[in-house]
């Protein structure tokens, strides 16, 4: 398993892992076109993760954006293509990315989670506020949680 930056040509694919659950009544060539001009998707870095030279999961990190306190990260659009799930994939990169952010130093990571809570829990989140369903992780013990909830990314 490797965990990279996907390619510019890799974009569509990455995209469309989250058609069934994000994709709501749009068509998968309008879904695309809004992905691809999403200002939110541009103001981000791309993860993907490969097993045998295909791409089973990805999600998107942000820092300095959407009211994220400072020295906080942002995980939002985890997802893996309908015929990889359930097999870890999602976890591992979660995990791998989580990791590598704590090693900068972060204090926080922040998640909205779109499916059961219980998925990221196990993986060290705690609910901050159910309402939007954010999450948080801490890296530092001595950071303390404000109610401020950062915006949906």
């Amino acid at each position: 398993m490797t965990i990279r930056t996907p390619t510019a040509e890799e974009m569509d694919d990455v995209f469309m892992m989250g058609f069934d659950v994000w994709g709501e009544a749009l068509s998968p060539s309008d879904y695309l076109n809004d992905c691809r001009n999403s200002s939110k998707y541009q103001k981000g870095h791309w993860h993907v993760l490969v097993v045998n030279d295909e791409i089973v999961s990805s999600l998107i990190t942000y820092k300095n954006e959407f009211g994220l306190p400072e020295k906080c990260y942002g995980i939002g659009s985890v997802a893996t293509p309908p015929l990889c799930r359930n097999k870890g994939y999602a976890s591992a990169l979660v995990s791998e990315v989580v990791q590598n952010l704590e090693a900068t130093g972060g204090r926080a990571i922040y998640l909205f989670s779109d499916i059961d809570t219980g998925f990221y829990e196990k993986l060290g989140f705690e609910i901050m506020d159910m309402k939007s369903r954010c999450m948080v992780r801490r890296v530092d013990p001595l950071f303390a949680l404000t109610q401020d909830v950062p915006s949906y990314f």
